[in-house]
C-alpha cells in the first residue's frame, strides 16, 4: 500500500473519530449542566417545597419563617450562584444541585403526587422534576414569527399575584418571563403575595428572587385577594403597561411584542395572548390548538370559550396573526396600559377573594369605550388545576355570589332579573355599597347592557319574553317533583327529578320560541328511554310541544313524552310512548309567557 494511499487512510480514520469523540464530549456537557434523572433526562433540577422527600445534596441551613409565615423552618442549600443573570434567552438560571431521589418507592412517590393535588392542584411532584428554564415548542403558527412590530414600545409591569403557590410552579413562570420578554420591553416582574403562610415563599424566596433582574416580592400585610392584591401590585407598577399573569404560567417565544403593538397603536385596547395549556398531571406544554376562540358568559354569570362566529371572524380576520375582538376575557392573564387602567377604574376593591372580576372589566371595557381583543401571535402556557386550594374565608359561595351580585347591579341594567330568576336567593343577600361604582359609570358615560348584546354579543340568547314560552322549573303535579339536573349540567349524561325547592340553579329550564328544553348552556334530547342535555343547536331532535300547564311534553322527533317514570327523588326523568292524561306525563312551567301569539 502507497504512502499516499496511507495518509488518506489516516486522516479518514482520525475524521471519524473526532467527531465521536465531540458528540461524546457534547453529550456530558449536556448532561453535566441539565442534570439526569430516570424519569426525564436533560431536566435540571431545583429545590423543591421542603416535603422531606427530596435531599439536598450538600450542607443545608434552616431558614426562619417570615413574620406572618408558619412557625416552622425550611430547608435550602447553603450554596448557589452570586452572579445576577442578564434576561433574556441565554440567561443563566441560578439553580441548587438537587437529588431527585430516585430511590423513593412507587407508594412514597403515589403520596407525594396526592399531596401536591391536594395543596396545589396539580402534580407537583413532577413539577419539582421539571427544569426551570426549560424549552417548550414555540406553538405560533408560522406566519407570527416574521411579523414586523414597531420598534418604539411600551415598556411592561407584569403582575403575578400568588398564595401559597409551589415553589417550582412559580419560579418557572418568572424565568419564561426573563427568558422570552425583550429586555429593552420588560421593567419588572412584580411577584405579590397575598399574605402565603408556607415557609418557602418567605425569605427562601426572598433570596432567590435577588439573584433575579428586574424581579420584586410584595407583600400583603393581610389576606387581600386576587383583585385588591392586583391594585396593590399596578400602583408599585413603573412600566406604561400592566401584564396581569398567573402564578402557574410559562411565556412563549415572542409573547409580549403582539400585546404591546395593540396597546400602542390604542390605548385603550385590552389584550389578551392566546392560553396553551401545561398539563397539570404531567407539566407537558401543549398548543391550544384553535386560536380562534373568543370568551363569553352565560346568564349564571360564569365564563365561557366558544369559536368566534361568522360576523367576528369576516370582520377582524385577515389571516392567522389578526387579533379579534372578544366579548369577555378569562381575566387572569391579559394586558392594559397603565394609564387606561386607572382611567376606567381598576377593579371593584370592594369585590372579595376571586370571581366575577373578568367579566365586571370585560363589560366595564366594551360599555366604556374600550375594545377587548386575543392576539393569536401571543402564546402563553397556563396550569388549569384539577381543584382550586384557594380558601375562602367567608366560604365560597357567599363570596363569589356577592361578587357576582355586585357586577349585576352596576353592568346588566334589566338583564340583571335574568341571573336572579336563576339565582332567586341572590336577591335576599347583601352585597355592600355600590355607589363608588355607580358613579364611576356615570362618570365615564358609559353605554347599557342592551347596547352590548346588540353591538358586541349578539349571538348570546337571552331569555326575554320574546324568546321564550315558559320558565322556571317543570313540575309534574302528580308527584310533586320537579325536573332536575342532579348537577348533571353537560357531557351527555341523564338529567332526573327532585323534590321542588323553587330556588332555580339545578330546577331552572326555558322553553323558548324555537320550542327548545334549554338551561344555560345545554338543551334536552332523548337518549334512549332517558333524557340528556347537550350542545344547543337547530337539530330536530331537541325539538318539543307543550300547550301549556298540565299537559304533556312531547319529542316529535321520537314521537315520545317525558316521564317522571318510577315517581322517586333522585330517579332519572324518562321518555316513553304517550299516553292520554297519564298522570306521569302531565308538567307545568313555573311560569308561562302571558302572550304566547306573538311568539308565532
Amino acid at each position: 500500500m502507497s504512502r499516499r494511499r496511507c495518509s488518506r487512510l489516516f486522516c479518514a480514520v482520525f475524521g471519524v473519530c473526532a467527531v465521536w469523540l465531540s458528540l461524546v464530549l457534547l453529550f456530558a456537557w449536556v448532561v453535566r449542566h441539565n442534570g439526569t434523572n430516570q424519569e426525564d433526562s436533560g431536566v435540571l433540577f431545583v429545590a423543591g417545597d421542603g416535603d422531606g422527600r427530596l435531599r439536598i445534596k450538600h450542607d443545608a441551613v434552616p431558614v426562619a419563617a417570615s413574620a406572618h409565615h408558619v412557625n416552622e423552618t425550611w430547608k435550602m442549600p447553603a450554596k448557589s450562584l452570586l452572579v445576577v443573570p442578564k434576561p433574556g434567552p441565554d440567561m443563566k438560571v441560578p439553580a441548587w444541585d438537587f437529588d431527585p431521589a430516585p430511590h423513593l418507592t412507587t407508594e412514597e412517590r403515589d403520596k407525594l403526587t396526592k399531596e401536591g393535588y391536594k395543596n396545589y392542584g396539580f402534580n407537583k411532584f413532577k413539577s419539582d422534576r421539571v427544569a426551570l428554564d426549560r424549552e417548550i415548542p414555540d406553538t405560533r403558527n408560522y406566519k407570527c414569527k416574521s411579523r414586523v412590530y414597531p420598534k418604539q414600545l411600551p415598556k411592561c409591569s407584569v403582575i403575578v399575584i400568588f398564595r401559597n403557590e409551589a415553589w417550582s410552579a412559580l419560579l418557572r413562570s418568572v424565568i419564561s418571563l426573563l427568558r422570552r420578554t425583550p429586555a429593552h420591553l420588560l421593567e419588572e416582574v412584580l411577584l405579590v403575595d397575598d399574605f402565603s403562610d408556607k415557609p418557602h415563599l418567605g425569605k427562601p424566596l426572598d433570596d432567590y428572587v435577588a439573584k433575579l433582574p428586574n424581579v420584586r416580592v410584595i407583600r400583603q400585610a393581610s389576606r387581600m385577594g386576587l383583585t385588591r392584591s392586583r391594585m396593590a401590585g399596578a400602583k408599585q407598577a413603573k412600566g406604561g403597561v400592566l401584564v396581569f399573569l398567573d402564578c402557574h404560567i410559562e411565556a412563549n417565544a415572542g409573547w409580549y411584542e403582539p400585546l404591546a403593538a395593540r396597546i400602542a397603536a390604542d390605548r385603550r385596547n385590552v389584550i389578551c395572548p392566546v392560553i396553551d395549556i401545561i398539563n397539570q398531571d404531567n407539566f407537558m406544554y401543549q398548543s391550544v390548538g384553535n386560536a380562534f376562540v373568543m370568551g363569553s358568559f352565560n346568564w349564571n354569570l360564569i365564563f365561557r370559550w366558544q369559536a368566534i362566529p361568522d360576523r367576528i371572524r369576516n370582520a377582524d380576520v385577515k389571516d392567522e396573526t389578526s387579533e379579534f375582538r372578544s366579548p369577555t376575557m378569562a381575566g387572569g392573564l391579559f394586558a392594559i396600559s397603565r394609564a387606561y387602567f386607572e382611567e376606567i377604574g381598576t377593579y371593584d376593591h370592594e369585590m372579595d377573594i376571586w370571581g366575577s372580576e373578568n367579566l365586571e372589566m370585560s363589560f366595564r371595557v366594551w360599555q366604556c369605550g374600550g375594545r377587548l381583543e386575543i392576539a393569536p401571535c401571543s402564546r402563553v402556557g397556563h396550569v388549569y388545576r384539577r381543584q382550586s386550594p384557594i380558601s375562602f374565608p367567608h366560604g365560597v359561595d357567599l363570596t363569589t355570589t356577592r361578587n357576582a351580585i355586585r357586577l349585576a347591579e352596576v353592568w346588566l341594567d334589566e338583564y340583571k332579573e335574568i341571573y336572579y330568576k336563576l339565582r332567586p336567593d341572590a336577591k335576599k343577600r347583601d352585597y355592600g355599597d355600590l355607589s363608588e361604582r355607580v358613579s364611576l359609570r356615570k362618570r365615564l358615560q358609559c353605554k347599557s347592557m342592551k347596547w352590548y348584546l346588540d353591538t358586541i354579543y349578539p349571538e348570546l340568547f337571552v331569555p326575554d319574553e320574546k324568546n321564550m314560552r315558559g320558565w322556571g322549573d317543570i313540575k309534574n303535579p302528580a308527584s310533586e317533583l320537579c325536573v332536575d339536573t342532579l348537577g348533571k349540567n353537560d357531557g351527555g349524561e341523564p338529567i332526573g327529578l327532585y323534590a321542588c325547592h323553587g330556588m332555580g340553579s339545578n330546577q331552572a329550564f326555558w322553553f323558548t320560541k324555537t320550542k327548545t328544553l334549554r338551561r344555560v348552556d345545554s338543551c334536552a334530547v332523548p337518549r334512549g328511554t332517558q333524557v340528556v342535555l347537550s350542545f344547543c343547536n337547530d337539530d330536530a331532535s331537541q325539538k318539543w310541544e307543550h300547550t301549556g300547564p298540565n299537559s304533556p311534553i312531547r319529542n316529535p322527533y321520537s314521537n315520545k313524552c317525558l316521564d317522571r317514570g318510577v315517581a322517586v327523588s333522585g330517579g332519572f326523568l324518562q321518555v316513553l310512548p304517550c299516553e292520554a292524561g297519564k298522570p306521569s306525563q302531565q308538567w307545568k312551567f313555573g311560569e308561562y309567557n302571558s302572550n304566547p301569539q306573538a311568539l308565532a
